[in-house]
């Protein structure tokens, strides 16, 4: 059972109906304020939720961004609007209150409840990182810094105990040892730059971060301050504070990884749901489309034209069923739902297993199929991944190959790497193409040479899938030429 309480402010039945059993099904504990803005204010502060799902339009059109507006100024918790229609000007207002995400009706509410699970969960990491950031600060202003002088000649330390202490060396040693010994060489010629510059009085005082070295070899980060200072016979000294921010650095690097990586997840999510959206769809309307066409003028159609179009939807229902297999597939590995089981697999098997499963199709497109390499090579790695990269390589080499085309696949020991390969003498891939292959953001679909349909996610998910197994995956490809795909994994003989 989730610790989580999710409010929902919605005024349509059957969204209110559904979410709640989904969010109910998984453990969540559901509250359903009012449709009222005044009445669901109080509701949300009685209750402090853990997120918010909220419609745009409650008692008047924007009654709803206003409501977030206001339990934005009291709680920062996630907000999810919904709107009945596509309206822009609500759009508009609600991108100003910073939800989590702006559903438009139709929607599935399977898309709504992973944007919640995903909303919770970066919302949580953020607190953290931001607590951890908050702990850090406070760390370091409550820690004395260390406080030094500068001889604007020499370049000489005097330092006290608290400098001493932060390289773990001595006041002694650190007067010894000098600038120049203290820090890595790019950062102390930044440092003499800046003091450089003091002293030319170019500028009236510094604040750079940089590295120094500690006395056990490691490396920190510090932030010196400093300014000149005239003391009352007129002797001009540099003085400054050294302060360790070694945590704060942690941190800030915690939270750009943090801002990187959910900025690929929205990506790819937005991508991936892109996907769902537009290319299951378009096989779907092919598949009702014929089945209608048989179902309604059966009598009136030759034999010839019903096989035709028993062809069609045959092949229409294998691409369909190949796009979610691949989708299905490449949506567990992001969720983590993805179990490597390994062993030993036989190379040469899972090529043979695979062109079986396409003679089929080689037969269709007329290729010429040359093994090679018939030894037999074995790797420990999860037998269902590799079958799945290397049903995903020889199904485009397939594809994009002509009738009469040749395509090889083998295997063979490099080194201590152990290679799968296809190459087809297909019409290859344009180099402007050539860096979106394996990258979600950048997801692209070419037709075969049969008009074969695609989506791309074939080779993300064999880029995923031998990287699993601690492998890599490269190709070679000149348009009108050909390509060649090749997997390495791990080999042992």
């Amino acid at each position: 059972m989730s610790e989580d309480k999710i409010v929902l402010v919605l005024s349509e039945p059957s969204v209110l109906i559904n979410l709640e059993q989904k969010l109910t099904q998984f453990g969540y504990t559901t509250l359903i304020a009012p449709p009222n803005s005044n009445d669901a204010l109080a509701y949300i502060q009685d209750n402090n939720p853990s997120l918010l799902v909220v419609n745009a339009k409650l008692e008047t059109d924007f009654a709803g961004i206003e409501l977030v507006k206001k339990i934005k100024s009291i709680n920062g918790f996630p907000v999810i609007i919904i709107s009945s229609e596509n309206n822009s000007e609500a759009y508009l207002k609600a991108k100003k209150v910073n939800p989590v995400a702006y559903f438009t009706s139709p929607f599935e509410i399977d898309n709504l409840f992973s944007t919640i699970e995903i909303g919770l969960a970066n919302f949580k990491l953020q607190e953290e990182i931001v607590d951890a950031h908050k702990k850090y600060e406070m760390a370091i202003k409550a820690g004395k810094a260390g406080v030094y002088e500068i001889d604007p000649k020499t370049l000489e330390i005097e330092g006290d105990e608290s400098l001493a202490k932060i390289f773990g060396f001595t006041l002694q040693e650190v007067k010894d040892k000098g600038w120049s010994n203290l820090m890595p060489i790019d950062d102390y010629n930044k440092k003499v730059s800046v003091l450089t510059e003091l002293l030319q009085g170019k500028i009236k005082s510094y604040s750079i971060e940089h590295r120094v070295i500690k006395n056990d070899g490691s490396i920190a980060w510090a932030l010196s301050s400093g300014s000149l200072v005239n003391n009352s016979r007129g002797k001009v000294k540099i003085v400054g504070t050294l302060t360790d921010i070694s945590e704060r650095k942690i941190s800030e690097n915690k939270l750009k990884e943090y801002s990187e990586r959910l900025e690929l997840t929205n990506s790819s999510k937005d991508k991936f749901f892109s996907i769902i959206s537009h290319d299951l769809r378009n096989p779907f309307n092919s598949l009702l489309g014929f089945s209608e066409l048989l179902a309604n003028n059966i009598e009136d159609l030759t034999e010839q034209e019903i096989k035709d179009s028993a062809k069609t939807l045959n092949r229409t229902a294998h691409n369909l069923f190949n796009l979610l297999t691949n989708l299905l597939e490449w949506s567990k590995l992001q969720n983590g739902n993805f179990s490597i089981e390994k062993s030993e697999v036989i190379l040469n098997e899972v090529i043979n297993y695979t062109l079986d499963s396409f003679s089929e199709s080689i037969k269709a497109k007329d290729v010429i199929i040359l093994k090679e390499n018939e030894t037999e090579l074995k790797v420990f790695a999860d037998r269902n991944m590799i079958e799945s990269a290397t049903r995903n390589l020889i199904s485009n080499a397939i594809k994009f190959s002509r009738s009469g085309g040749i395509i090889s696949v083998g295997c063979r020991v490099n080194g201590k790497v152990a290679e799968l390969y296809v190459t087809d003498t297909g019409i290859g891939i344009p180099v402007e193409d050539q860096d979106r292959l394996f990258k979600i953001e950048k997801q692209f679909s070419t037709e075969g040479t049969s008009n074969e349909k695609g989506t791309g996610f074939g080779l993300l998910l064999c880029k995923e899938f031998i990287e699993k197994n601690g492998g890599t995956i490269s190709f070679k490809s000149a348009k009108d030429k050909g390509s060649t795909f090749i997997f390495s994994l791990p080999y042992q003989s």
